[in-house]
C-alpha cells in the first residue's frame, strides 16, 4: 500500500496501470479509451463547475497544502457562464488545434472565433459575440486558460473559492458527515486520506486506485472507504450520478482496493473486513443538506455482475474487464467484443 505523501499525485498517474476512471471511459468511450491510454495522447475531458468545484473542495478538505500545485486564481471575478463559457472553451480548443509544435498559432483569430462562434450555439449574430466578449472577463479567461491548461493547473475565481470554503466548512459541521470529516488518527482509528493502492487484481486485470478516505478501526477491524462527490443534485445521487456516470465501477474497484490490503499477510490489516464503501455528497452551490448513500454487499454484487434500473441495463464491472482485455489482447477497438463475434450482426431488439 502506498498512502500519503510517500507518493505524488502525479507519480501515481504514471503508473501504466489501468483504474476505476479508465474502466468507467472505456466502458462508456472506447475511442476516448484508446487515444488516451494506448496511444497517450493528450485528451482533455470536458469540465463541469460541480467537477471543478469537486476538485477544489477535496484539495481544501484533505490535501489544502497542495492548492497552488493544482489550481491558478483568475483575475475575474467569476467564470464565464452559460453559452459564453461555451464559446471561451471552445475558442480555447481551437486554439490549441491550431498552435503548431513552435507555440505558433497559424489560424487568425477571426477564423478560430468563427469557429468556436459556430461551436457554441449562440443565435444571435457572430459580431454581437465579439463584442460581447472582447474587452470582458470572458477573455481575460480565455487567456489564462490558454496560459495555465499546460502546467495542469485549473483556473478557478474568487467566487469559486468563496464557495468552496462553505462547502468544506458545511461537511465539517453537518450532522450527516462531521463525524467521519474531522475523524483524525488516533490509537483506534487510521485515518488514510488519498490513499493509494496499486497492484491489485479483479478478474485477471491489474488495477491502482487512489481513495480520498479510508479509515480503519482497530477495534472492529474494519476498512471503510469514502469518496466524496460534488454534485447539483444530491438527493437524486443514485440515478443522476451513481448510474449515469457508472459510478458503481468506482465503488466496486475500491472495495476489492481496501480488500487486497485484508488478505495480504504483509499488510497491517491483514485479517481485517473491508465494508462497502460510502458516497460523501455534497451540493455544488452549498444550498443542499450533504447525504452519505451507503452501499450494501447486494450493491457491490449487482456492481460485479451487472444489473437492470427501469429498464434499462448497466454492465458489471466482470463484463467491461473481459471486454477491455479483448480489446487489448487483439488491438481491436472500432468495434464491441460482442458484435465482432457475432460478425457485425446485431438484433434491432
Amino acid at each position: 500500500m502506498i498512502k500519503g505523501p510517500s507518493k505524488t499525485e502525479a507519480n501515481y498517474r504514471a503508473v501504466m496501470l489501468d483504474s476505476s476512471s479508465s474502466l468507467k471511459e472505456f466502458s462508456m468511450d472506447r475511442k476516448k479509451y484508446y487515444k488516451k491510454y494506448i496511444l497517450n495522447e493528450t485528451v482533455e475531458d470536458k469540465d463541469s463547475q460541480a467537477s471543478i468545484m469537486g476538485r477544489v473542495v477535496e484539495t481544501l478538505l484533505l490535501e489544502p497544502e497542495l492548492f497552488d500545485q493544482r489550481f491558478y486564481m483568475s483575475a475575474c471575478m467569476s467564470s464565464p457562464t452559460g453559452l459564453m463559457l461555451e464559446f471561451v472553451e471552445s475558442l480555447y480548443r481551437n486554439t490549441k488545434n491550431a498552435t503548431n509544435e513552435q507555440g505558433e498559432v497559424i489560424r487568425s483569430f477571426e477564423e478560430i472565433s468563427k469557429d468556436a462562434y459556430t461551436e457554441s450555439g449562440f443565435k444571435i449574430k457572430y459580431e454581437a459575440v465579439i463584442s460581447k466578449f472582447v474587452g470582458s472577463d470572458a477573455e481575460i479567461f480565455y487567456y489564462e486558460i490558454r496560459q495555465v491548461r499546460a502546467n495542469n493547473l485549473t483556473v478557478i475565481t474568487v467566487q469559486d473559492i468563496a464557495n468552496a470554503e462553505k462547502i468544506v466548512q458545511e461537511l465539517k459541521t453537518n450532522f450527516a458527515t462531521k463525524d467521519v470529516v474531522n475523524l483524525v488518527k488516533s490509537v483506534r482509528y487510521d485515518v488514510l486520506n488519498q490513499c493509494q493502492i496499486e497492484g491489485y487484481e479483479v478478474a485477471g486485470h491489474t488495477f491502482k486506485s487512489m481513495m480520498d478516505k479510508v479509515i480503519v478501526d482497530h477495534n472492529e477491524r474494519t476498512i471503510q472507504v469514502y469518496d466524496l462527490k460534488c454534485t447539483w443534485s444530491v438527493e437524486n445521487f443514485y440515478e443522476e450520478y451513481y448510474l449515469y456516470r457508472r459510478a458503481y465501477i468506482q465503488a466496486y474497484l475500491y472495495w476489492r482496493a481496501a480488500t487486497s490490503l485484508t488478505v495480504d499477510t504483509e499488510s497491517s490489516y491483514y485479517g481485517y473486513q473491508a465494508l462497502p464503501p460510502k458516497f460523501i455528497v455534497c451540493d455544488s452551490t452549498n444550498y443542499y443538506n450533504p447525504l452519505v448513500y451507503a452501499l450494501s454487499f447486494d450493491d457491490l454484487g449487482d456492481a460485479f455482475l451487472g444489473f437492470e434500473h427501469k429498464g434499462k441495463k448497466y454492465p458489471g464491472v466482470e463484463q467491461i474487464i473481459t471486454d477491455l482485455k479483448w480489446a487489448i489482447n487483439n488491438d481491436i477497438w472500432n468495434i464491441s467484443r460482442d458484435n465482432f463475434q457475432n460478425s457485425g450482426l446485431v438484433k434491432l431488439k
